[in-house]
């Protein structure tokens, strides 16, 4: 019976250890430590859940070692390097082990421009954001409602993303689309920085005289700037158009040359703040001499665990707009509520 008891103790304790194991843990260059989960590494800041606690974000230099082996993470270096693997501490301070299957890479911590878990189930690997805003004056008696969506999937060499938005006016009879656009883009990595890219969208901007375009393309594309503070792309291609304007009169297929960059901007202490800036540039090719212009500025500012304010600045110009007498400039601000998930 003693030996029972006794063979029963020593599997609790083993399993326990080896659960302990598993857990994520900080080792502080004062000599503490936290055990839990890594969640991610961005801009020299560390975000850690502690078992029983709150996340927690710490300063990388006040970091000593880090050993995460529950799970593979993808790590950007502001060299413009990717690895895939489980991290161990490095007698150094401030370097990891970054265990890749039979491969081993040494990196310094303050190199890192981000970290995050690398899901290994297909669903895991989806992340996202959803955003609503509604204004109302009931002086005019009408409504405006704006929404904005996002589905990103990664995996080692792709990454798919389906965004939407629109902008509707509601008033006591009627609900009137002003503005929408749809797009899903696939980019393929052939290494860190270098991808090509295809997608599809649909428009429709009544400031515009615009009923519809349907736009397909591809191209190519880098990213060129990958810094603690700072991620930046640009891509250029060809884009073709089918456009019907709001009197009905469609066209045929229209080509245009496209031009694209997008600056990423991360402060990621508290308040976390991202700011976007992506302006596109179109050169027509059938229509000789017509130039467009989609951009967008977007600020968010966290205000609880997933939860930001965003504030959208948008534009669009176009030489030669699809209604005869529509303007070609429209740009306007929106403002709302927006939830990120994982």
């Amino acid at each position: 019976m003693k030996r029972c008891i006794l063979i029963f103790c020593s599997t609790i304790i083993c399993i326990s250890s080896f659960a302990q194991i598993l857990r994520d843990t900080i080792f502080f260059a004062n000599g503490t430590q936290i055990i839990g989960k890594l969640k991610k590494i961005r801009v020299g800041v560390v975000t850690f859940d502690p078992d029983d606690a709150n996340d927690v974000t710490v300063n990388v230099t006040k970091v000593r070692a880090i050993s995460a082996v529950r799970t593979v993470f993808r790590v950007e270096t502001i060299r413009q390097q990717v690895y895939y693997g489980k991290l161990l501490p490095h007698p150094n301070r401030q370097y990891l082990y970054v265990i890749q299957g039979t491969d081993t890479s040494v990196i310094h911590m303050q190199e890192i421009s981000i970290l995050y878990p690398y899901k290994n189930s297909f669903f895991q690997r989806f992340s996202g954001n959803v955003g609503i805003g509604f204004t109302y004056t009931r002086s005019s008696d009408f409504g405006q409602a704006n929404f904005n969506t996002k589905l990103a999937y990664t995996a080692k060499r792709t990454e798919t993303t389906l965004s939407t938005s629109g902008i509707y006016t509601i008033n006591d009879s009627t609900i009137r689309r002003d503005r929408q656009d749809i797009s899903l883009k696939n980019n393929y990595y052939f290494n860190p920085t270098w991808f090509g890219t295809v997608f599809i969208a649909y428009q429709h901007n009544l400031e515009l005289g615009l009923d519809r375009r349907f736009q397909e393309g591809f191209g190519i594309g880098n990213k060129y700037i990958t810094s603690k503070h700072v991620y930046a792309w640009a891509r250029t291609g060809l884009a073709f158009n089918q456009e019907r304007n709001i009197e009905g009169i469609s066209t045929g297929t229209l080509s245009e040359a496209l031009g694209q960059i997008e600056f990423n901007f991360f402060r990621f202490i508290k308040p976390e703040i991202n700011v976007t800036i992506s302006q596109t540039f179109y050169y027509g090719l059938t229509q000789t001499g017509r130039i467009r212009n989609d951009g967008e500025l977007d600020f968010y500012c966290q205000i609880i665990k997933d939860l930001k304010l965003d504030l959208t600045f948008y534009n669009n110009f176009d030489s030669q707009p699809p209604g005869a007498e529509s303007r070609k400039f429209d740009f306007g601000i929106v403002f709302g509520l927006n939830f990120t998930f994982q």
